[in-house]
């Protein structure tokens, strides 16, 4: 008959004879012997590490999707407030028009954006209020009120290093209003 007990060769024994017994109880080693002891130190700090990795493999994207966000609040917002600028101080209708679209596709190539991708959209309204001069006729001239809105589509789903991915997109604005100087002279 077999002995399970302390004697004979084998291996390490504990000081109660054998080699000992070690099983999992949801999660935790349970169990003596070296067995036991050998599982429990291999499993030190394994916790940490995945948790670690998983953190930032969650983290990583969530920034990069913050920070292209925040980017494209701060390109629109600017956009609006340059084409409206822009629009206001040109000296006739025709020189408005190139101004705008030359003002608008260089402000967003400063922060890193491309227009006419067919992520933008720029929306430029112009009027002449009752109040407005008689010069002022179809939106431009003194006095004319100039409602400007720049939207783009951002994607956030984003891997570092090789850029946006299909998937969800978030789109962001801004409306920018001014008004022409009164008293400023305008070729019509």
């Amino acid at each position: 008959m077999p002995s399970y007990g302390g004697g004979g060769t084998g291996g390490p024994r504990h000081p109660g004879g054998g080699l000992g017994v070690a099983w999992r109880v949801d999660g935790a080693v349970r169990g003596s012997g070296p067995v036991a002891r050998r599982l429990e130190v291999g499993e030190r700090g394994a916790a940490v590490v995945e948790f670690v990795v998983v953190f930032l493999a969650l983290l990583v994207p969530l920034v990069y999707a913050v920070a292209d966000v925040q980017r494209a609040l701060l390109a629109t917002s600017s956009a609006a407030r340059e084409v409206g600028r822009v629009y206001v101080t040109a000296a006739d209708r025709g020189g408005a028009r190139g101004r705008v679209e030359r003002a608008y596709a260089e402000v967003l190539g400063n922060y890193g954006l491309r227009s006419g991708g067919g992520r933008d959209r720029l929306e430029v309204t112009a009027e002449c209020p009752a109040s407005a001069p008689a010069a002022c006729a179809g939106g431009f001239g003194p006095g004319a009120e100039v409602r400007v809105v720049v939207t783009y589509r951002v994607a956030v789903a984003r891997l570092p290093f090789l850029g946006a991915v299909a998937g969800p997109s978030v789109t962001v604005g801004a409306t920018h209003r001014t008004r022409a100087d009164r008293f400023r002279g305008f070729r019509t």
